[in-house]
C-alpha cells in the first residue's frame, strides 16, 4: 500500500538539521506487513523541485503537497494494474516498467474516479493537473536515469475530461477502478480550481447578517466580530484565506496610524496599502485595506481579541503551561479555554464561512457518488444529492475581482485587469483574464452603469 507522510522537524542542534526535510515536507512511503520503505525516486523529484535551491523556507506546501497526492494517485493505480510480462497475471506493477498503455489506462480511470473528500468527480482540471504531474515525473526520471527509454510515444496527450461525467442522479454508474484516495484539505478553502463563483449582494448581505456585527455595532452584543471582519478583508481586499489568517497586529496597528492622519473624507471612503509577504508563491504584494475597515480592527484587536489572549493565558497559568501570544490578528476564540488566544488557522475561517452560508440559506444541491458493497462483494456507485453551502470562502477574493473590475471600467480605465492582476497577486495578467474573463463578460450584459466606490463600500458595510 502506498502512504503519504510528512517530516517532523529536527530539533536545530541536531548536526543533521542542516540536511533535513522541511517540516511538514511531503513524501510517499510503500507499506507493507514485512516492511515499510520510502519511495526514493519520488522524494528526490519533489525536493529537487520544491526545496533545492530554494531553502528550508522558499517551498511551496500547498503545491509540494497537491504534487505528492497526485503521485500517490498514480502509484495507487500502478499497484492495481496487471503486468502483461507475467504468465500467471501477477497484479501490480513497478513504476519503471510503466508504459504509455498504462498511462492511457489512468487517464481513462480518472474520467470515472470520485474524490473521497467532496463525493464528486473529478473537475477537468484536477485530471489535467494529475495528469501533468505523472508526466512531469517521468520527464525528471529520464533526465535523472532512473527510468529507461520513452514513458510517452505520443508527444501530446489531451489533458483534462476527454467525455462528461455521468450526471444523472440517483442512478448506477460505472464501476470502473476508483484510484482517488485522498485529496489536500486545502481544495476545500479554494474550492474547485478553475471555477468564478462571485456572490451576489443578496447573498453576502444575507450571509453577512449571519458573520455577525461589526466591533462598532456590537458593544452591547456579546457575539464574535472576528469572522465577519475575516471575510469583509477579503470581499474587500482579495486577500485569499491563508493570506488573512497571517495577517499581524502590527499591520493593523500601522495602518491606524496612518488612518488617523487622513482627512474625514478619506477616512470614509479611500483605501490604505497594506504590503503583505506570506502569500501563494511567497510573492510579495500592496493590498489596499478599506478605510472604514482599520478602526473596526483596532476595536477588535482591543477587545475580543485581547479577551481571547487573557483567556488562554489563564487557562496555561492553570495547567502549568507556558503561553506566548501570537502575533497574528485573528486569533481562536475565548471558549473553549484550551484553544483560547492562539494563532487562527485558515480552515476555522474557512468552516465558518461556509456555516454562514448555511445559516444564511445560500445553499446549492451536490451531486455526491457513494460506493455500496452488492452482494457478490463487489462495489456499485451510486450517485446521491445533497444540500451544501453554495459559495466557499475563495468566493470573497472572486467577489472582490468582479466587483473590482466593474469600478475600474465604471471610472474609465481602459485596462483594468493591469491594476486587478497586480491586486491578486497572479504573475502575468494573462492570468488574471483567463480566469475572470468569461465571468465579467456574462455580468456586462446582466448589468448596466458603473459600480461607484461608493457602493462598493456598501457591499462591505452593513446598511440593512
Amino acid at each position: 500500500m502506498i502512504t503519504l507522510w510528512k517530516a517532523n522537524e529536527l530539533p536545530k542542534d541536531d548536526p543533521l538539521f542542516k540536511f533535513a526535510l522541511p517540516e511538514g515536507f511531503p513524501f510517499l512511503v510503500v507499506e507493507s506487513d514485512e516492511s515499510i520503505e520510502i519511495q526514493e525516486h519520488v522524494l528526490l523529484y519533489l525536493h529537487e523541485k520544491f526545496v533545492r535551491g530554494k531553502g528550508r523556507r522558499g517551498w511551496k506546501k500547498n503545491t509540494a503537497e497537491a504534487y505528492a497526492y497526485d503521485l500517490r494517485d498514480w502509484f495507487a493505480f500502478l499497484e492495481v494494474c496487471e503486468d502483461e510480462s507475467d504468465e500467471n497475471g501477477k497484479v501490480g506493477k513497478a513504476w519503471d516498467a510503466a508504459t504509455e498503455d498504462d498511462y492511457i489506462d489512468y487517464r481513462d480511470a480518472l474520467q470515472d474516479a470520485v474524490s473521497p473528500h467532496t463525493r464528486r468527480y473529478l473537475s477537468h482540471s484536477t485530471i489535467r493537473r494529475r495528469q501533468s504531474t505523472v508526466e512531469n515525473f517521468y520527464k525528471e526520471a529520464q533526465k535523472q536515469n532512473w527510468y529507461v527509454g520513452a514513458f510517452l510515444k505520443t508527444s501530446e496527450f489531451k489533458k483534462g475530461r476527454i467525455r462528461p461525467a455521468d450526471r444523472d442522479a440517483m442512478v448506477h454508474l460505472r464501476a470502473g477502478r476508483d484510484t482517488t484516495h485522498e485529496v489536500s484539505p486545502y481544495a476545500e478553502e479554494i474550492g474547485e480550481t478553475g471555477v468564478v463563483h462571485p456572490l451576489n449582494t443578496a447573498e453576502w448581505r444575507a450571509i453577512q447578517r449571519e458573520l455577525g456585527l461589526l466591533p462598532s455595532e456590537s458593544e452591547e452584543n456579546l457575539r464574535s466580530s472576528r469572522d465577519r471582519l475575516a471575510c469583509e478583508l477579503a470581499l474587500t481586499t482579495g486577500l485569499r484565506v491563508d493570506e488573512a489568517a497571517s495577517l499581524t497586529v502590527h499591520h493593523i496597528l500601522k495602518l491606524n496610524t496612518d488612518y488617523l492622519l487622513l482627512s474625514e473624507e478619506d477616512r470614509e471612503y479611500g483605501c490604505l496599502k497594506l504590503y503583505i509577504t506570506k502569500t501563494k508563491r511567497l510573492k510579495p504584494r500592496n493590498v489596499l485595506i478599506p478605510c472604514y475597515l482599520i478602526p473596526e480592527l483596532v476595536r477588535y484587536i482591543d477587545g475580543e481579541r485581547k479577551a481571547a489572549v487573557s483567556a488562554g493565558k489563564a487557562y496555561s497559568a492553570n495547567h502549568g503551561k507556558k503561553y506566548k501570544e501570537p502575533n497574528s490578528l485573528f486569533v481562536n476564540h475565548a471558549y473553549p479555554v484550551q484553544y483560547a488566544g492562539n494563532a487562527i488557522q485558515p480552515t476555522s475561517l474557512s468552516h465558518a464561512f461556509r456555516q454562514a452560508c448555511k445559516a444564511a440559506g445560500v445553499m446549492k444541491t451536490v451531486q455526491e457518488i457513494h460506493a455500496l458493497e452488492d452482494n457478490d462483494g463487489g462495489e456499485t456507485k451510486v450517485s446521491v444529492l445533497r444540500r451544501a453551502a453554495a459559495h466557499c470562502y475563495h468566493d470573497l477574493r472572486h467577489t472582490f475581482a468582479v466587483t473590482k473590475y466593474f469600478d475600474e471600467v465604471g471610472n474609465g480605465n481602459l485596462e483594468p485587469w493591469l491594476l486587478i492582476k497586480e491586486l491578486l497577486g497572479h504573475s502575468s495578467v494573462e492570468t488574471t483574464r483567463d480566469i475572470y474573463l468569461k465571468v465579467v463578460t456574462v455580468e456586462e450584459k446582466a448589468r448596466a452603469g458603473k459600480i461607484s466606490y461608493r457602493a462598493k463600500q456598501r457591499i462591505g458595510g452593513n446598511n440593512d
